[in-house]
């Protein structure tokens, strides 16, 4: 095999192959007889058809066959000799092959863009620190305590805090149920922010077994489009009422359902929680902020067939890989399209730093970030070790640890003045 290299864009190279012919004659002889021993005919015990009948009756077959086995075979090897690393899938074009004759092919390699990066060190960053006060705490707990309700049958009338149990079906103007609208064994709580007024005045007060006419005037901007700024009448029957009954919120409540030692370990819990999702939140704008700044002050051209194959990527995801209209795609690749960008710019640029620093990543500190990952959920320790004894997936991770270093290293430059930042606690929970 003989290849020449020549650039043929930004970061993109053609690998020009040329493969003699003893070299494709004999390839065409391998496939050839691994084909003699498959093909069954009238006369012929299997794998005994003579090679000269094969190659006759079968000559389209062994074509394709020697094709799809030895192009992607030689590509990788002229690929290796040019000593080129491909961020995409390669591109084969200009093939020629005729029996007789050398074979011919181009290779399109996109490789990743070697940047120099410059203007990196001494950014001005404001870190938010999030004040996590008493109040914080109590707001987690109560949540905590709310969930832990349990809802017992009563024989009374409902009332606020009660959850009613009932199934409903939506009547047209003439008062005549519709088919096909019927909800069995919906749950309703009483009380809850997210309840309807309309719905509430008509349930409290009402009794199991009982069956009621209800006017509900939905909102314009209720979450159901079909539903929004529209009153729709429903006959909803009682099935139940049931009552919710609240735990005692003390050292008991924290050891059954939270295997702590007490309600003040609760607490810490909660805390350290808040305080390890509050500094996932520092670091992620942060690092939204450096890249900002590092994409900025760094102008370069990304591969066109780079950014297209990544795009195409995400919209598979998005899509769930669905067939979309011409219309809807490109809306999607507009709407997407600066994030890709931006994402490889990013990767283009950290990657730069670490060249540029000379920061490495060693086999061990791959292995402790596997075992950080079994840590944290040990219960798919074997699943995350196997997906792990890929080469290709470990480079992969070791690629996002560089990342991370060269992350760190801009960070370490910069001139960060913290900022206090309270946030009202609705949700989250102890772990």
């Amino acid at each position: 095999m003989n290849h020449t290299v020549r650039d043929t864009g930004s970061w993109q190279h053609t690998i020009s192959v040329e493969v003699p012919v003893d070299e494709v004659e004999a390839r065409l002889d391998a496939v050839t007889r691994t084909l003699q021993r498959r093909v069954v005919m009238p006369g012929f015990r299997k794998g005994k058809v003579p090679l000269d009948r094969v190659r006759q009756d079968f000559a389209a077959n062994i074509e394709q066959e020697f094709l799809e086995r030895y192009i992607p075979d030689v590509a990788d090897q002229a690929i290796k000799a040019a000593n080129l690393m491909p961020v995409i899938t390669p591109t084969v074009q200009e093939l020629k092959f005729t029996p007789g004759q050398p074979m011919t092919f181009d290779v399109l390699i996109d490789t990743a863009p070697l940047v120099e990066v410059k203007d990196w060190q001494g950014y001005a960053l404001t870190r938010r620190v999030r004040v996590i006060d008493d109040a914080d705490i109590d707001a987690v707990v109560k949540d905590l305590h709310d969930d832990a309700a349990v809802f017992t049958d009563v024989k009374r009338p409902a009332q606020t805090g009660d959850v009613v149990l009932l199934d409903s079906q939506r009547l047209d103007a003439n008062g005549r149920r519709l088919a096909n609208t019927r909800a069995k064994g919906t749950r309703i709580q009483l009380g809850a922010s997210e309840m309807l007024p309309d719905l509430e005045a008509a349930l409290i007060g009402s009794g199991e077994g009982q069956e009621r006419t209800v006017t509900v005037n939905y909102p314009a901007d209720y979450s159901q489009a079909e539903l929004a700024g529209k009153t729709v009448r429903y006959v909803v029957s009682i099935r139940k009422i049931q009552e919710k009954k609240l735990r005692e919120l003390d050292d008991t409540f924290a050891r059954e359902l939270f295997r702590l030692d007490s309600l003040s370990a609760l607490r810490d819990r909660v805390r350290q929680n808040l305080e390890g999702e509050d500094s996932v939140r520092v670091r992620r704008e942060i690092e939204a902020s450096v890249t900002e700044e590092l994409v900025r002050r760094n102008a370069f051209e990304l591969p066109p067939r780079l950014v297209s194959y990544m795009l195409t990527q995400v919209l598979r995801e998005q899509t769930n890989d669905r067939e979309v209209g011409a219309e809807l795609r490109k809306q999607l690749e507009e709407h997407y399209r600066p994030g890709v960008e931006r994402s490889l710019r990013r990767e283009v640029l950290l990657a730069g730093i670490a060249r540029q620093e000379s920061l490495t990543v060693s086999d061990e500190e791959i292995s402790a970030e596997i075992d950080r990952m079994v840590a944290q959920d040990p219960r798919q320790a074997s699943r995350v070790r196997a997906r792990y004894q890929s080469a290709d997936r470990r480079r992969a991770l070791g690629d996002g640890i560089l990342e991370r270093k060269a992350m760190d290293r801009i960070i370490s430059t910069a001139k960060v003045t913290d900022e206090p930042l309270k946030v009202d606690v609705a949700e989250s929970a102890a772990r």
